[in-house]
This record gives C-alpha cells, structure tokens and sequence, in this order.
C-alpha cells in the first residue's frame, strides 16, 4: 500500500465517518503514526473539501472531537429519515439552558439566583429532553450540579463555549422573527378585507 498524502488523508476521512460520536485528533494521530500537527493540515483539507456544495455533510469539530454533520438546508431530509423528534424550547427554558452551558456545572439554587424566578420546571424539562444531566454534589446537603450533555453539543453544533449564548439565542429569535412575519401576513390580509368592506 503506498503510504502517500492522499491515502492518509482517505485514512483521517474514514477514521472521522467509522466513529459515530466523533474522534479527536490526538487519537487519530496515534493510529496512523502520524504527528498531530500532520493530522489537522489533512483535517483542515477535509473541511474545506465538503465545503462544496457537492456534499451533504461537512467536517466539525464539537467538544474537541471531529465528526461529520449534516448541512442545515438538508437537515429536513434525514429527519424524515430517522424520525427524530425536533428539539422545541421555549424562551425559559433556552435561557436556564444558557445559564447551564456557560456557567455550569451549578445548582438549582445557583440558577435560580441568576435568574431570579424559580428554575425547577425548566431544568426537569432540559433533563428529559438529554440536553442537561446531574450528579450529586460534595456540598453541604449533596444537592444536584446541572451541566450540559453531549447531545447539547451535537444538537447546537457548538465547540467553543462562547460560542453557546450567541446559539442559542439567534436560533431563538429566528423563530420569532418567522412567527412574526407570519402575524403581519395575516394582518395585512384583515386590513385588505376591512378596506373592501367600507367601499
């Protein structure tokens, strides 16, 4: 087998597509013999490879490990698929899970006194969705430490921590900005209707 560029390279790419939760690149590096610094000159080639528009999926890395994501326009098609449940949130509960993200692992209490309002309903929800897990803390009473999970990362497409707010949030008003596009559609309709009534 020749051991070139391009065959390395083939090698990184099926080392990220065979592990489903991702790989770093320190461990690929170890498997193939090579330095670290080789591995990301092959690992930036990729990303910019399924950058085309040729390919579904593109090259990320998430909690410091490389895998492959599907594209957001196409992301409709393989839910379809695998009939995933979408993640809904509401403004509550991405703003507890916010407080979570950057600022954890914490408490309840902890949350609650950042947001001044109880937290309990939004964090038993966050829980259930896979977004926040907890674990018995060492402090007085052993309460709970909430922290995001894996599949937070997965879901939001996050690696660098401040990126996480700026996420969450622009996702959120996304939302907004399309209900509210859908109100003033049907506003315009009742002004046009009202309009014909008085002629």
């Amino acid at each position: 087998m020749n051991d070139g560029n391009l065959n390395k390279k083939a090698a990184v790419e099926a080392l990220i597509l065979a592990s489903r939760r991702g790989v770093t690149p320190k461990k690929i590096a170890k498997i193939l013999g090579m330095r670290l610094n080789q591995v990301m000159v092959l690992v930036d080639e990729l990303t910019e490879d399924y950058k085309s528009k040729d390919h579904g999926v593109q090259l990320m890395s998430v909690e410091g490990k490389l895998r492959f994501y599907t594209k957001k326009d196409l992301q409709s098609y393989v839910d379809r698929l695998t009939k995933r449940p979408l993640v809904k949130i509401t403004d509550t509960q991405m703003e507890v899970l916010a407080i979570v993200a950057v600022r954890g692992p914490l408490t309840r209490v902890d949350v609650e006194l950042m947001r001044g309002k109880s937290s309990q309903a939004q964090l038993a929800e966050l829980l259930k969705m896979g977004l926040v897990r907890r674990t018995k803390s060492k402090l007085p009473g052993n309460p709970y430490l909430y922290k995001v999970t894996s599949k937070f990362y997965d879901v939001f497409q996050i690696d660098d921590v401040s990126e996480i707010a700026e996420k969450l949030f622009q996702k959120k008003e996304s939302e907004k900005q399309s209900e509210t596009s859908e109100v003033s559609s049907e506003q315009n309709e009742t002004v046009q209707e009202e309009s014909g009534q008085s002629d």
